[in-house]
């Protein structure tokens, strides 16, 4: 199966791996930052993670479409690419691969760059486009929601965009990526800190103007789909909502934000101070900066949708995507929990 297939639900019953365990790892090359995500395939194909890192890096800092990518930025995140990929050959990782989301599509140098990260670790960096990371999130967050039958949308917010997949089951009726990027709308609305009303307005409007030409929506409240989603902001919104004291992916995973609760993180990120949400207990300080852009977009999407509420996913596209690579090397994997 290729990683922009249709990947079975997370709860589908994996066939066995045969002989000792495996251990494999993924590195996502985000906008806003980088993650490595390590795990152990033992016997019945049991996916146990055993390892989770994040760097923020920022890659898609000040980036125009069709830009170049900021050579600060490309330092920092080849030094954690780097960082990252040696952790995972600690681990014991005998597979080992990488992915980049929308920075590395969007800029003019961003397959150079890939190709460059590529080389200096020794495995290739594959560039998704939005469509194929709209899968993998959908077939990340599918068996968490429970819909019963019913339609599915999964909403991933990222960095430099915003991707949506619609389906039931395993299978994806229809897929978007939108220009809807939690570090780019921020750059852009939100320049004060606390921003006052009028920037929350514009940034507000903004999403709203790209959400009325997506037909996708219209769909989704025809079907009356259980909303779902993955990603940094939405995980950061339930481990706040739960008040943990320090994040935990398996209360996280399958949390329900209702509309109520969501509507008042949005206020709260907006009125609180950078330096204030980086001390949240919760929340990684790399996604401070970001949280109220990217909750001003989900809770757009919510209200566009019609939904009640959200279920948060703790399994987004490196689950998916490293489940569709060890596939396709004929290892069948589950995840036996949630894990970052």
């Amino acid at each position: 199966m290729s990683p922009s297939g249709d990947a079975p639900a997370e709860a589908s019953a994996p066939a066995a791996a045969p002989g000792p365990p495996l251990v494999a790892s993924v590195i996502d090359v985000g906008s806003n930052s980088v993650l490595l995500l390590t795990v152990e395939v033992g016997a019945g194909g049991r996916a146990r993670v055993v390892d989770t890192a994040l760097v923020t890096t920022r890659l898609g800092d000040g980036l125009a479409p069709a830009g170049r990518l900021a050579p600060a930025a490309c330092a920092r995140t080849a030094a954690a690419v780097a960082a990252l990929a040696g952790r995972a050959r600690n681990a014991g990782a005998a597979r080992l691969w990488a992915f980049g989301t929308a920075a590395l599509r969007r800029a003019a140098d961003g397959a150079t760059f890939a190709r460059e990260l590529g080389a200096a670790g020794g495995f290739p960096v594959q560039i998704l486009s939005g469509e194929e990371e709209a899968r993998l999130a959908y077939a990340a967050a599918a068996g968490v929601a429970g819909t019963g039958g019913r339609a599915l949308l999964v909403v991933d917010v990222g960095g430099g965009t915003t991707e949506l997949a619609l389906g039931c089951g395993a299978a994806v009726a229809a897929a978007a990526s939108l220009p809807l990027g939690a570090l780019a709308l921020g750059q852009e609305h939100l320049r004060s800190d606390p921003p006052p009303a009028t920037e929350a307005a514009a940034l507000a409007a903004t999403v709203n103007a790209a959400l009325a030409g997506t037909p996708l929506l219209a769909r989704v409240r025809q079907a009356g789909a259980t909303l779902a989603a993955s990603g940094g902001t939405a995980t950061a919104l339930a481990a706040l909502d739960l008040a943990l004291p320090a994040y935990d992916g398996a209360r996280v995973h399958g949390h329900v934000l209702s509309r109520v609760a969501l509507a008042a993180l949005v206020r709260r990120a907006l009125v609180t101070p950078a330096a204030a949400r980086a001390a949240w207990p919760s929340l990684d300080p790399g996604r401070a900066a970001i949280l109220p852009a990217g909750a001003v977009v989900l809770e757009r999407i919510a209200d566009a949708a019609g939904a009640d509420g959200v279920v948060v996913s703790d399994h987004g596209v490196r689950h998916a995507y490293l489940r569709a690579r060890l596939a396709e090397v004929g290892v069948s994997a589950a995840f036996a929990g949630a894990g970052r």
